[in-house]
């Protein structure tokens, strides 16, 4: 007789793992704690980010800021705005507190 095959091992992915797979994949040497972080910081740089423009009232542009730092590295807010007017959705209350 001869032994059951086993189902291949999977590689690891870190988008895709449960916190059980994690653990495991640190245990067994596939990742490391280092690893596992610096993906988490790559992935913020590529998809924490700000609006690409901004609407106002009156679409004249606004000074330059920088906001909190997120993965190592200051938010950068646009400059670029456009009227409300300009856009076609429900009223807003654009400028209102």
């Amino acid at each position: 007789m001869t032994a059951p095959l086993s189902a291949p091992e999977k590689p690891f992915c870190l988008e895709e793992a449960t916190i059980e797979e994690l653990h495991a994949a640190i245990t067994s040497g596939q990742t490391t704690c280092v690893a596992i972080v610096q993906h988490d910081l790559e992935r913020a740089r590529a998809y924490n980010g700000v609006a690409s423009m901004l609407v106002t009232t009156d679409g004249a542009p606004i000074p330059e800021a920088t906001g909190a730092v997120r993965a190592r590295a200051p938010l950068r807010f646009p400059t670029h705005t456009i009227s409300g007017a300009t856009i076609s959705a429900p009223p807003s209350r654009i400028g209102q507190r």
